[in-house]
């Protein structure tokens, strides 16, 4: 599997970080049951939220694209979050505690790539619960498999059905933006996710790129 981050992405978000784990031969019936609750914080959420909407028009893409920890920290404001699927539940948690995005993928599908890019516009996306095809805008930050379908709109906004997580999912990725050092690190929520699902993975591989290290390859 090959994790990376394009020239032309570092090019237009130099300071990017990104921190994923890799989760193996996944035994995922028996993952516990978990509802994802929003932990108390002193980080000032409503501050954190208009810096992620400063990113998002800043970039070329979807004017109505959010961060998904938007969604996430609003319905947990609003006692509506509820549970998806014990692997989605455990990555929205993971989400929570560190206050930065995080999203999660079915390995196989990718085909051995996960790319962060800068969209062309004439790539394919399936939006999540949709039978038809539309494609991302050019520019936009979007994360690709080896033959350039998109797997997630805008950074974390809107997954595709192709690659989403389902209940015979066996290899997942995990990923979590940081598009500059100001912005919460998604360390602490991987390091929670880690330890989530040992005792339920063959193996689990950590990595973590940025300009000076935009490749992870296992």
């Amino acid at each position: 599997m090959r994790i990376a981050l394009s020239p032309a992405l570092l090019s237009r978000m130099p300071e990017m970080e990104v921190s994923g784990l890799l989760a193996l031969d996944l035994n995922i019936a028996a993952l516990p049951a978990t509802t994802p609750s929003l932990p108390e914080s002193e980080v000032d959420l409503d501050a954190l939220l208009r810096r992620w909407k400063d990113v998002y028009r800043e970039l070329p893409g979807d004017k109505k694209a959010r961060c998904s920890l938007e969604y996430l920290v609003k319905a947990a404001q609003k006692g509506k979050l509820r549970s998806i699927l014990p692997l989605v539940d455990l990555y929205n948690q993971a989400s929570l505690l560190s206050l930065a995005p995080f999203g999660g993928e079915d390995a196989d599908p990718l085909g051995g790539e996960l790319t962060l890019d800068l969209a062309r516009g004439d790539e394919r996306f399936l939006p999540l619960g949709r039978t038809e095809a539309e494609r991302p805008q050019p520019g936009e930050a979007a994360w690709l498999n080896g033959e350039r379908e998109v797997v997630c709109r805008c950074l974390n906004w809107l997954e595709s059905d192709r690659f989403k997580l389902t209940a015979e999912s066996r290899n997942a990725v995990f990923v979590s933006e940081r598009p500059d050092g100001g912005f919460p690190s998604g360390e602490a929520g991987m390091d929670w996710l880690e330890e989530k699902l040992a005792p339920h993975a063959g193996a689990l591989l950590r990595f973590r790129l940025d300009a000076a290290s935009p490749v992870f390859a296992a």
